[in-house]
């Protein structure tokens, strides 16, 4: 893994970042992290669409074509 250090944190911003952090039950460098990850998520635009893919992508094949039937307009019933 990578590191990066920051420098010259106003104090006012480092103690508040502390005090999230201890809301967060996490450390400052945690917080730190977490903050990095979500600024980074958000940036990429990362949505539900990203995870199921993430998470179930490589469960079907890519022969696979599915397709949607545009005529039916009767609700499913799940009985």
């Amino acid at each position: 893994m990578k590191q990066i250090a920051v420098r010259k944190i106003p104090e006012n911003q480092y103690e508040m970042l502390k005090q999230i952090a201890t809301e967060n039950n996490r450390s400052a460098e945690a917080e730190v992290r977490f903050a990095i990850f979500k600024l980074v998520q958000e940036g990429l635009n990362v949505g539900f669409g990203f995870e199921l893919h993430r998470q179930f992508g490589g469960m079907i094949d890519d022969d696979n074509e599915f397709s949607r039937s545009k005529t039916e307009t009767d609700p499913v019933d799940f009985k």
